[in-house]
């Protein structure tokens, strides 16, 4: 039976534990981790689909984001507080990023290579495309606005599967009277956003190039989020860097092709 164990580090920073043993494995979430109201049952049926992707027998640490984050919250802030948790509680691992939280990943290995063994940005770059950017403004202005319903319509098309997008508009209308009391709070949520929408990340990608560890990036072809010419430069500039790209495929590539994703990440690890 998988042992989950679920609690917080720094006193503010939300994680669950799958499996023990040496050789662990942090997972930095993505943006789901701040946008809806952190719940135990959430966190572990987020850190079971996650598990999916990665080998059963090393320990795996999913992290959270700042329950409280405080204004000016930034991706060097949300560094310094993994490079602690690091550092102080597990130690040296194996890092994966996924989506938001690769932004973070890649920035750990550039300034903190010695608590990165290899790395691995899942659905992820150094940079969104521009229509990525595009839509992290208008989830900013969206969550400003309380406007919950159209913050959630910017991912109404997320899965290259109709069905699969047919059930998550119909799961956001039966959620429509609810959304205030499933969602965070609107101030966490725009925090977490402004962390990566505050930073230009093409204007100058050199600090990819001070990355030593071992590096997968595995994306889709049609993620609007992480658009292949993002990838691409990502594991250009980061040396010996390793891309996988799945063909046709969307943002939510772990979710509907977690089985081929988890025989190149078990590969590479």
């Amino acid at each position: 039976m998988t042992r989950f164990e679920t609690g917080v580090f720094l006193n503010r920073i939300p994680f669950v534990k799958i499996g023990s043993g040496s050789d662990p494995i942090v997972v930095l979430n993505g943006g789901q981790a701040f946008v809806r109201r952190p719940t135990p049952a959430r966190a572990q049926r987020d850190a079971k689909r996650i598990a999916r992707l990665l080998p059963s027998r090393r320990p795996i640490y999913v992290l959270g984001y700042d329950s409280n984050p405080p204004p000016g919250y930034s991706i060097d802030m949300i560094v310094n507080d993994v490079s602690w948790i690091l550092r102080d509680e597990i130690g040296s691992a194996s890092v994966m990023g996924i989506s938001f939280g690769g932004l973070v990943a890649a920035r750990l290995a550039a300034v903190h290579p010695e608590f990165v063994q290899s790395l691995i940005l899942m659905v992820s770059a150094h940079r969104f495309s521009s229509e990525g950017r595009r839509s992290i403004d208008r989830q900013i202005e969206c969550a400003w606005q309380g406007d919950f319903e159209g913050f959630l319509k910017e991912f109404g098309l997320v899965f290259r599967r109709p069905w699969l997008n047919w059930l998550l508009r119909l799961r956001f209308r039966q959620e429509r009277e609810r959304l205030h009391e499933t969602m965070n709070d609107p101030a966490i949520i725009v925090r977490g956003l402004h962390a990566v929408a505050g930073e230009d990340f093409g204007s100058d990608p050199s600090w990819l190039q001070a990355i030593r560890p071992r590096t997968l990036i595995v994306g889709a072809t049609r993620d609007p989020f992480f658009d292949v010419e993002a990838m691409e430069e990502t594991a250009r500039l980061i040396a010996g860097a390793q891309l996988k790209l799945f063909k046709g495929e969307t943002h939510m590539l772990p979710v509907e092709r977690a089985r081929d994703v988890a025989k190149v990440v078990r590969a590479f690890l």
